[in-house]
């Protein structure tokens, strides 16, 4: 069977903007989240990344 997972991307949005992405993927039925533990941006335009083990915390109690 396949799965869908939603990639919260902290590079590109606030940890608060990805936690209602996050309750919007679980409305739209996703099975998972995925998020990067990488704490500096990919490239030069790219933010800086949260700290994405605490938010996977948050975003399971959303």
């Amino acid at each position: 069977m396949t799965r869908f997972g939603y990639h919260a991307s902290h590079e590109q949005h606030p940890p608060s903007v990805l936690l209602e992405y996050v309750r919007l993927a679980e409305d739209a039925g996703f099975d998972g989240v995925l998020g990067a533990d990488h704490f500096h941006p990919w490239l030069d335009e790219n933010g800086h990344s949260g700290a994405v083990w605490s938010w996977l915390g948050a975003a399971m109690q959303a």
